[in-house]
């Protein structure tokens, strides 16, 4: 009878073992868990960054201020067209998306321009892009200057908060509605308003 006893109960405690580690999710279990055990499904893995996202710094590998032979060196590609004289002039890299060019001046990679939707800044901001949009997503150090040429638009101006980040500007050009072109670059080239003219 007391070995019945002490029989019954451990065998119970053996089945309540194994029961919970053959259940899906349990600690014998290889399948995944359930939803409702509480524990959060793996982030998703993110893809590549877009290698012409803008940046009021830069593009990818270039970074405004760098020399010319050194943004040829980082792109892979010879930026043919160039202006070698240290003239201002305009750039279109191979590959770069339709609406994509960059300012040369004085030897030096100093701004980009963006005048097609598609190409976006690091807060998802585009051409296309209503007016109220950009402002949310510039909501701090963001500034709006009347258009030089267009009594309905606007310029909205983006200066980084960071003293390091003061010399660099996003400049979004709105017709009163939405973003038509814009802009991002060291100063004083990216606050021309008809580029190297």
């Amino acid at each position: 009878m007391r070995r019945l006893a002490l029989t019954l109960p451990l065998a119970l405690i053996g089945l309540a073992c194994r029961g919970a580690g053959d259940r899906p999710g349990g600690a014998n279990s290889s399948g995944p868990a359930s939803a409702d055990q509480g524990q959060a499904a793996p982030p998703p893995v993110a893809g590549p960054a877009d290698p012409w996202t803008i940046r009021s710094d830069g593009v990818g590998a270039v970074t405004f201020g760098m020399s010319l032979a050194e943004a040829r060196a980082a792109l892979g590609d010879p930026l043919s067209g160039a202006p070698s004289d240290g003239s201002c002039g305009f750039v279109v890299p191979l590959g770069a998306p339709a609406g994509v060019r960059f300012m040369v001046e004085q030897g030096k990679m100093v701004r980009v321009d963006v005048d097609s939707s598609g190409v976006r800044t690091q807060a998802g901001a585009e051409v296309g892009m209503s007016e109220g949009d950009v402002r949310g997503r510039y909501a701090a150090g963001l500034r709006v200057q009347p258009h030089k040429y267009d009594p309905k638009g606007r310029y909205l101006v983006v200066q980084g908060t960071a003293p390091a980040e003061s010399a660099w500007l996003l400049i979004f050009e709105t017709d009163g509605e939405r973003v038509v072109r814009y802009r991002a670059g060291i100063t004083p080239a990216v606050e021309y308003l008809e580029g190297c003219a």
